[in-house]
């Protein structure tokens, strides 16, 4: 797979945990996207509770050819929207089945573990996953949230392309191990929070405090004030524009092949695009 280097994250599509998201405004720059090059979109089911996946569908959907779509699979909910951790293959044959419909498609291009299930033997997983490749269910399989080890045994299960990590100035553990398992391995490496989830753009205010309904309230970095003072300062260091500089960071890490950024604005989109080009990023 060709995937772009700027890639689409959709978690804010499904609006639940993202306050001020304007669902026309961040449909009509889902659809821009591929007038400015990305083809990588990235989702979940459990992003909005199937929203983003039903979002995402609509949008993609007269461009099916164009497009590579990436959802994932192990985290399920109930009608009191409580999360549980499953990738039985039982659990996976009745996802698969739902994020299909949601987006629109007969088959999945990346299909990725969202995360680990200490619950279920990895080995039960992969032999789902490897199953629905066989019949082109899925075209690749990939993994999320994964360390060094857990990759290992389960490219030894299954044919894994691709690893999906947070990496950004401030969140640099993949550079221990991750990144150089991907550049020996030749896996690809799916950047997510490249702005640290907004920390290292330009938008946020020294006393920044995420609300309850904010899915920034669990980010370590925004619980720790010694790491938010940190992203704080890097964005004072890096005016006049902070967010570019965060990307081109990460763009030009070389075993980095796509990142995932949550764009609910054409304005941010053009930003973003305008940011790499300048930067002279592959």
């Amino acid at each position: 797979m060709k995937v772009s280097l700027l890639g689409y994250g959709g978690w804010a599509l499904g609006k639940k945990g993202w306050p001020g998201v304007d669902e026309k405004e961040a449909g009509k720059t889902l659809e821009a996207c591929i007038g400015q090059g990305i083809n990588f979109f990235d989702t979940a089911p459990v992003y909005g509770f199937g929203r983003s996946e039903e979002v995402l569908g609509e949008a993609l959907s007269g461009m099916r050819q164009q497009v590579i779509i990436a959802t994932k699979c192990g985290l399920r909910w109930n009608d009191r929207g409580s999360v549980k951790h499953n990738l039985s293959q039982d659990s996976i044959a009745g996802e698969i089945e739902q994020s299909l419909q949601r987006l629109r498609t007969d088959y999945i291009d990346l299909y990725q573990i969202h995360w680990p299930d200490t619950h279920t033997p990895l080995e039960e997983t992969m032999k789902k996953l490897t199953e629905l490749q066989a019949q082109g269910v899925i075209r690749h399989i990939g993994v999320s949230n994964f360390s060094p080890e857990l990759l290992e045994k389960a490219r030894a299960l299954a044919p894994v392309v691709s690893v999906q990590e947070p990496y950004n100035m401030l969140q640099r553990e993949a550079e221990a191990a991750v990144l150089p398992l991907c550049r020996r391995l030749g896996l690809g490496f799916i950047c997510y929070s490249p702005l640290a989830q907004g920390l290292l753009s330009n938008t946020l205010s020294p006393d920044f405090k995420p609300g309850r309904h904010d899915v920034r309230r669990l980010n370590p970095l925004y619980r720790n004030p010694e790491l938010f003072t940190a992203g704080m300062a890097l964005v004072e260091k890096n005016q006049p524009d902070p967010a570019a500089a965060a990307l081109a960071f990460v763009a030009r890490q070389e075993a980095v092949s796509t990142m995932l950024v949550s764009m609910t604005q054409q304005k941010h989109l053009a930003e973003n695009c305008t940011a790499l080009l300048h930067a002279g990023c592959r």
